[in-house]
């Protein structure tokens, strides 16, 4: 009784270690990305550097910008398949890529520079991967700045909208977006004149032509818990106002995309960070030193794994090769070895009239050689008749009282 009573609460030790080690492990992979980032991530300086080009953007653009940049190859598929198509984005939808990298598709001008600068897109993709809530914070604090300095106002095109401390930015009119065109040199700084309004922003900030809202802007930020979501057409502010003039369709509205997906392979790619625009005004002198030697320390482990694994290829390869040659040695010496014993046994044997020790016993078979014929029955006959015949003659010798003369000459004539 005592034996069961203490298995038992062994086993029940043994079930508390384990689930305490599982959960362990899944704290530890829930952390991963901010143990990336403590590690080899950007700085708020970098990040800003990195967003400056884009942080102006309207939020439902953002929105779908960032799990895109993700998708690298993706972006450089549809930018060069939509220059095939001389940017006609309506047959966008039935492409085999991301929800994400669609939608950004609908608007050419900024899937052509996310593919001409694939460096920069994939920075993006990998800070967003593994630094979100940095990614968001970064553009909050540049829009703070370009407001600051007079540049980020409501125009005709956008809204500019202050709740407490976050900045948004959502289209003015409900069935267009527009795509704002300005350089981050400029936006970010206190012009040397003061002043206000829309003109300050017209001269710093521009905008082409109103591109059409559409089901594909399926995502928005929410800038107070930094994340990008999936609002299906279902909301307030811009997405109701718009939403009247969407016309819903499965590819984009469906509960698939409820979580937002991003590519996490995309941290693995190698990016020169030297082709990455440089903003003074933004920064000064700030630069990727830190991340390039992470990049370069990760392609050498990768490259010395990769001789590593080739030379035990090899050497596996060639000594499979020798044993090889050394079994086919072995056995062509002993196919050798055995044709001289037969061929010596074969003369021994002619020599001392096939009464040998090996034709004793070990009888010959017939056509067992490709050189002899021992083993047919009219040779037998013939041997076994001339060992008669010497047998009487010597018989005959004996009595006649020739002597060993008689003997000798019949025993040295062959037949």
């Amino acid at each position: 009784m005592r034996r069961i009573i203490t298995l038992c609460l062994l086993s029940c030790l043994i079930a508390n270690v384990t689930l305490a080690a599982r959960a362990a492990t899944r704290r530890d992979s829930a952390y991963i990305p901010a143990a990336m980032a403590a590690e080899g991530g950007l700085s708020a300086e970098q990040m800003d550097n990195l967003l400056a080009p884009i942080a102006l953007y309207p939020d439902p653009l953002l929105a779908q910008i960032f799990p895109a940049s993700t998708f690298v190859d993706q972006v450089d598929q549809a930018a060069r398949w939509l220059r095939s198509n001389k940017d006609n984005p309506a047959k966008i939808d039935t492409q085999n890529w991301d929800v994400s990298v669609k939608s950004v598709g609908h608007y050419p001008q900024v899937i052509y520079m996310m593919s001409d600068k694939l460096d920069w897109t994939t920075a993006l993709g990998q800070a967003y991967v593994n630094q979100s809530t940095d990614v968001l914070t970064s553009v909050q604090r540049l829009r703070a700045r370009a407001k600051a300095a007079g540049y980020l106002a409501t125009t005709p095109q956008q809204i500019v909208i202050v709740e407490k401390e976050v900045i948004k930015v959502v289209p003015a009119q409900p069935q267009v977006i527009y795509v704002p065109t300005y350089n981050p040199q400029v936006v970010y700084v206190q012009p040397a004149a003061p002043s206000t309004g829309t003109v300050v922003a017209a001269a710093a900030i521009s905008f082409g032509v109103g591109l059409a809202i559409g089901a594909w802007l399926n995502n928005d930020c929410n800038w107070y818990s930094h994340t990008v979501y999936y609002h299906g057409w279902h909301g307030s502010g811009w997405v109701t106002t718009s939403s009247h003039y969407v016309h819903v369709n499965s590819v984009y509205v469906n509960n698939r995309y409820s979580t937002v997906h991003v590519n996490t392979a995309v941290v693995n790619r190698n990016v020169n960070y030297n082709n990455i625009s440089h903003y003074n005004t933004v920064n000064r002198n700030v630069n990727y030193n830190n991340v390039n030697v992470n990049n370069v320390n990760r392609n050498n482990v990768n490259v010395n794994n990769a001789n590593v694994n080739n030379v035990n290829r090899n050497n596996v390869s060639a000594n499979n090769v020798n044993t090889n040659n050394v079994n086919r040695n072995n056995v062509n010496t002993n196919n050798v070895a055995n044709r001289n014993i037969n061929s010596n046994d074969a003369r021994i044997n002619s020599m001392r009239g096939g009464t040998g020790p090996t034709s004793a016993t070990q009888p010959v078979q017939r056509g067992s050689s490709a050189f002899s014929r021992s083993g047919s029955s009219s040779e037998t006959r013939a041997a076994s008749q001339r060992g008669q015949a010497s047998r009487a003659s010597a018989q005959q010798s004996a009595s006649s009282g020739a002597g060993g003369r008689a003997g000798r000459a019949s025993g040295g004539r062959r037949h």
